[in-house]
Parts: C-alpha cells; sequence; structure tokens
C-alpha cells in the first residue's frame, strides 16, 4: 500500500497481483486533507468530516503545514496537534483500504516532501504512531513519482529525468538516474515550503477582494452568517482556480452577507497573478540541476507531479525554461500513492549518506523498471488576512538525512538575503494563516484582520514538545481523543532509531561550532512563525522573530521578544551516542558575550529521540554574566540527565530557547570531559 498524506488532499493505492490500482477513498478517489470533532469525542476526516460538520469554523484544514508546531489546533473547544489529526486521517485511510481489499495491507509505503529535515520527518514518525502503523516505509513524494512514471515509460539505462512536484501545499525538484535497474537521487533536492494550490487559492481570494472593494476584508467573522459566507468563498476560489484550467474565463457569484457580487476572472489574470511563484519554481528547478552537475540538456524530461501542476502555465513556462519533453501523467493527484504502493512491495535499498554536493547519488530506489480543554485562543481555521499583491515565499535547501557534509559547515544567508527573509516572512504569515506557527481565533467583535499576541504556553523544540518539565520517564502519548478527561487509548511507541556510536577523537572535546557548525552538525533558528526552521548559512540568517549572524569569533543571535524563539545545532542523520562525554565530569562548555539580558524566560536545552529532551532555565545564570564581555558558561551534562535526557541518542547537543528579547554571541560551543569547573545544578537558574 502506498500513501500520500497531502496538504489538500489524501490519496492512496494499492499494488499486487502484478498490477497497482487506486483505492477509492471517494467517487473521486482521493479525499480532502480534513478533520472534524463528532459530539462523541472522535475525529472525522475526509468526506465524513465535511458531512457532519455543522460549524465551519470546526474543520480543521491544511494542518499538515502546521506538523512539529508546537501550538495545539483548536477544534470545538479541545486541543489538537497536527499530528493527532494527521494520525486519524491516516487511521481512515488504512480502514478503507481493508474494506476495499477485504485485508489489512500487507506493508505501507508514506511519502512526504523531500525538503522536510529530520524535525519534520521526526513529527512525521509521530503521525505513524499514533495510527498505530508500527511496520512502514517512508520516501520521498518526489521518488514516488518518478516510480510510478518509470513503470508508465521504460527509462534507459543512464537516463535522468527531472521531478516537478507542485502540489497543494509544497513544491519539491529532485533529479533522478537510471542506474543498472535502480533509481538514483543526484544532487541536492530543493523546494519552497509554502507554494502551491492553497497559496495560489489565496492570491485568487486577494484578488477577488480588489475587485470588490474589500468586502471580504470588512466580513466581521463573529457573525456566523459572515463566516460560513468566508467558507463558501474560499471553497468558490479552488473550483474557480481549477475551472481555469480548462475555461479562459470564469464568472462568479461571491455569496456575501450584503447579497451576492458578480466577479469574472480570466485565465490571463490568474496567469499573472501566479507567474512570479511559478517562475520561483522555475528557479528551484534549474538549480538543482545544477546541484547535480548537470544542465538542462542532460535531461530526457521533466515530470509533473501534484494536483497543481495541472495549471496550464505549468507546463507552459518549465517547457519554455528547459527547452525538454514536459510529462503529465493522466491524474496527476494519483502519481505519488501510485508511485509508493508500486515501492511498497520492493525491498528496500539502505540510503547511502554523502555530501550534497554535485553528481552524487544518495538515495537508491530499487526496481524502478516497468512491468486539555483548550486555553489557547488560537483558532484552526483563522480569518483571512488579504494582501494587494503577495509577496513570494523564499526556497529552502533540502536538510535530508542524506546531506552531511564531511568537513565543517560554515554556509550562512547572504546578508541582504536576510532582510528579505524578514520582510517576506512577514507577508507570507498574512498570506497563509494556516502555516506553521498560531494565530489566534478573533475576539468577539474583531475584525478578520485582528490577531491575537499570545504566546503559546508550550515549549517548542526539535523533537514534538511537551507542555510539561521533562521528567526521567517517557510521556505516554493518547491515539488522539481531546484532552478532556475522557478515557484514552494508548500506543506503544516504536523501537528507536538506531543510534551511531561516537568515540572521542584524540581529545576530550566533542565540538558543535567553531566558527561555524562542525561536521555532522547543522545550524538553524526557529521561532513561532515556522518552528521547521531555517538553516544558518553563509553570513546571517533570519526569521521574524530571531535574527543570527557570524563574525568570524561566534554566532550572534537576536531574539526580538514579540514571539517564542530558538537557536539550536542539529545532526541531520540518526541519533548519536554521546555517553562518553556524559560521565567523568562532562559539561557543556560554550563562551558567551552578553549584549542584552533576557527579558523573559531562556532555558538551554539538549535533545534525544522523541519523546526525550532535557531543559534548564538559565534566565538568572545569562542575567548575571558581565555585559560585552566573552565570558566561559560550563554546564555539567548531569543537569541534562538528570532532567531527562539519554546520552546515547542526542540529535540536538545544543539549543538556546528565549521567549523575551535577549541578544547574545556564542562561541566554541563543545562538550567536553572532565571539566573541573562547571557550573553546580543547583546554581544553573
Amino acid at each position: 500500500m502506498g500513501i500520500d498524506l497531502g496538504t489538500s488532499f489524501t490519496a492512496a493505492a494499492v499494488s499486487g497481483a502484478g498490477r497497482t490500482v487506486m483505492v477509492p477513498l471517494s467517487p473521486e478517489m482521493i479525499v480532502s486533507s480534513v478533520a472534524y470533532p463528532a459530539p462523541d469525542g472522535s475525529l472525522l476526516t475526509g468526506g465524513a468530516a465535511l458531512a457532519a460538520a455543522n460549524d465551519p469554523e470546526k474543520v480543521a484544514r491544511n494542518f499538515k503545514r502546521r506538523l512539529g508546531d508546537p501550538t495545539p489546533l483548536v477544534l470545538g473547544g479541545s486541543a489538537y496537534s497536527a499530528a493527532v489529526l494527521m494520525a486519524a486521517q491516516l487511521r481512515e485511510v488504512l480502514a478503507e483500504t481493508t474494506r476495499f481489499t477485504g485485508a489489512p495491507p500487507g506493508s505501507v509505503t508514506l511519502t512526504c516532501p523531500a525538503i522536510w529535515g529530520p524535525y519534520r520527518r521526526e513529527h512525521f514518525t509521530e503521525v505513524l504512531r499514533l495510527a498505530d502503523v508500527a511496520d512502514y516505509r517512508l520516501i520521498t513524494e518526489p521518488e514516488a513519482a518518478a516510480t510510478h512514471y518509470s513503470s508508465e515509460r521504460r527509462l534507459g539505462d543512464g537516463e535522468v529525468v527531472a521531478v516537478y512536484d507542485l502540489g497543494g501545499g509544497t513544491f519539491d525538484t529532485t533529479i533522478l538516474r537510471m542506474s543498472g535497474g535502480e533509481m538514483e537521487i543526484l544532487g541536492t533536492p530543493e523546494g519552497i515550503e509554502h507554494m502551491g494550490g492553497i497559496d495560489f487559492d489565496e492570491t485568487l481570494l486577494a484578488d477577488i477582494d480588489d475587485k470588490l472593494d474589500g468586502a471580504i476584508t470588512d466580513l466581521d467573522l463573529t457573525d456566523p452568517a459572515a463566516a460560513k459566507a468566508l467558507v463558501e468563498i474560499r471553497a468558490m476560489c479552488v473550483r474557480a482556480k481549477e475551472d481555469l484550467s480548462i475555461e479562459p474565463d470564469v464568472q462568479l457569484t461571491v455569496p456575501l452577507p450584503s447579497g451576492p457580487r458578480e466577479v469574472v476572472i480570466t485565465r490571463l489574470e490568474l496567469n499573472d497573478m501566479i507567474r512570479p511563484s511559478i517562475q520561483l519554481t522555475a528557479d528551484a528547478l534549474r538549480r538543482t540541476i545544477a546541484s547535480a552537475g548537470l544542465r538542462a540538456e542532460d535531461l530526457s524530461a521533466v515530470l509533473l507531479a501534484g494536483g497543481s501542476s495541472r495549471i496550464p502555465l505549468v507546463s507552459q513556462l518549465v517547457s519554455e525554461e528547459f527547452g525538454k519533453p514536459v510529462r503529465v501523467t493522466l491524474h496527476p493527484k494519483f502519481t505519488v500513492s501510485l508511485g509508493a504502493a508500486a515501492m511498497a512491495t520492493r525491498e528496500p535499498v539502505t540510503s547511502t549518506a554523502v555530501e550534497p554536493t554535485r553528481t552524487l547519488a544518495t538515495t537508491s530506489i530499487t526496481g524502478a523498471t516497468p512491468g486539555s480543554t483548550a486555553t489557547s485562543s488560537w483558532d484552526v481555521t483563522p480569518p483571512w488576512t488579504p494582501t494587494r499583491r503577495p509577496q513570494l515565499p523564499t526556497t529552502t535547501r533540502s536538510t535530508t538525512e542524506g546531506a552531511t557534509p564531511s568537513e565543517p559547515r560554515r554556509r550562512w544567508l547572504m546578508p541582504g538575503v536576510a532582510a528579505a527573509a524578514i520582510v517576506m516572512l512577514a507577508v507570507v504569515t498574512t498570506l497563509f494563516l494556516t502555516r506553521t506557527g498560531g494565530e489566534a481565533q478573533q475576539a468577539a467583535g474583531s475584525s478578520p484582520l485582528a490577531a491575537s499576541s499570545s504566546i503559546p504556553s508550550t515549549v517548542p523544540s526539535t523533537t514534538l514538545p511537551t507542555t510539561t518539565a521533562p521528567t526521567t520517564t517517557q510521556p505516554t502519548t493518547t491515539t488522539g481523543m481531546p484532552d478532556d478527561g475522557s478515557p484514552k487509548s494508548t500506543a506503544q511507541p516504536p523501537p528507536p532509531p538506531a543510534t551511531e556510536p561516537t568515540k572521542p577523537s584524540g581529545g576530550a572535546a566533542l565540538k558543535l561550532f567553531e566558527n561555524g557548525p562542525v561536521s555532522p552538525f547543522t545550524g538553524f533558528i526557529a521561532d513561532e512563525g515556522n518552528w521547521g526552521g531555517t538553516e544558518l548559512q553563509s553570513s546571517a540568517a533570519a526569521q521574524a522573530s530571531i535574527t543570527a549572524a557570524a563574525d568570524g569569533q561566534g554566532v550572534r543571535v537576536t531574539w526580538k521578544g514579540d514571539a517564542p524563539a530558538q537557536m539550536y545545532l542539529q545532526t541531520p542523520r540518526s541519533p548519536k551516542d554521546f555517553s562518553a562525554y556524559a560521565g567523568d565530569g562532562g559539561a557543556l562548555v560554550f563562551t558567551t558575550t552578553m549584549h542584552k539580558a533576557p527579558t523573559g524566560a531562556a532555558s538551554l536545552q539538549v535533545h534525544c529521540s522523541y519523546p526525550c529532551k532535557s531543559q534548564l532555565n538559565v534566565t538568572g545564570l545569562f542575567k548575571n554574566l558581565p555585559p560585552e564581555k566573552p565570558t566561559p558558561v560550563k554546564i555539567p551534562l548531569s543537569c541534562f540527565t538528570a532532567a531527562g535526557l539519554d546520552p546515547k541518542k542526542v540529535d540536538t547537543p545544543f539549543l538556546v530557547y528565549a521567549v523575551g528579547e535577549l541578544d547574545a554571541t556564542f562561541a566554541n560551543i563543545r562538550w567536553e570531559k572532565n571539566v573541573k569547573d562547571a557550573t553546580p545544578c543547583a546554581q544553573v537558574k
């Protein structure tokens, strides 16, 4: 069985007896990725959710974008994580497949965007655990699309294709080569996190609002009639976008509470609205080709996958840009699940971790020849915030497990790009309110543009966060019922991932950061608007609430104080066994220059495989550091193990989290053995 849990739609397929077929999850084969809390406390998904929903504001949509966000989604007064909602959808898909085939699937392959790094993938495995799926295989969506393509058209040995996957919520591009009956990923996959049909729908909605002189902006969403109208208008935008793939123009009747209004949208207008976004995807594909050491003429074809690739402008622009045949399957929305089902019947090949440089294969695909009652004020369907001409999201390089450099990483975003990223992130947050990050439910009488600035009570992390202080015992996770005091069934966690033993190499120090992140570690910053994080590259990196810049001596990190944020170092592959450093007086050691002491809470954290983590309150420690003076900080690793750290499976050996303002430079970050003058744990507060 292959499953594509998409941002907008979910699809499934089964393979056996020499053929692969779609599972009819609905008359259209696919179902909407939505969830709705039923009166009995259960979660309905897909068509059942849409049929039962009597309150549009209780329907969760696009929650895949929220995977990993510590702020809960509030539905009908109960809080849910995105993982819980995705798990509910996955359970229903598995049940429907069992009804369709008469037996549970023998093996399950699921797909994820190629640009998802270890943070998102770790949270995705939590979805599978909550759905009681213990035996599974995880592949990228472009891999699955290429596998299905290879079953329709035989690829010659050495033939290279580009996969252009534009779905409902993300864009991925990957270069694949057929070699000895296997497909290899070449170069570095690239993608755009918030780019897809949902975003085109929002752009179209903004244009309609313009044509109506802001009538949609002026809706009072505390009025049930207005809230229902907005839901209907959104659905109308989706249909209009799809109709414009066939018709030159569409006439829309906008159901405003004050009375219907007529609007005409032409395909040329839609093309003008989304052309800059499509150009961004073409630019990303060009960089992906270059990362493999290839040119466009080296490709045999560009394979289009994902429902949004059916927009005529996509094939037109890609064909013009690259001068290569553009291959589109009959049903692009089915491509990924069909390919995943085909791969589910094959023996997996162990991935080889390599540097993300030219012409390096990082993954092989075998046999690809043919034949809580909520206290948060966040609402899962927040009101729409319009923009007149939306800015475009920035592209994100993959941080997949295969992209592990063999020497210290000193790659930072250029300062100009960092400044632009701040502006873009602010605009994208305005545009795409269902993205990662908690937006607030409207207060009574507020306009559709109002949003709460409340800080979530949960502590974000590079693993699925908990709302309580870490303990030495691992918490039990429920299968997804709201925290309303009702009985909950539990699922046993899967075996932990294998850890890689790490031995000291010649000295007693494990270097994490020295002028830049030291291999195998990668640096990130993240904030409430994007807990997925931005990798630290070249000179500086920025998100809305946090910035980082290297000055040759260390990394200066500035928390702006408007929202929680964090800076951390993480291994992009499997967890590491650092137990050799945890004993013998081991300590986390770094030099800090305090430019501005914390105005709110600050913590120092070390994370291990979910749900293992540890955190120490360092607010007072940071406040007591002398200003503008490099000062060594030495924290015994025993403090972290007492707080719940398992040193045998560390994936994030250094993380600083702050709620208020904080400005500090961190340098020479390392784990050391036999540190005699470390600060006693009782004084770390």
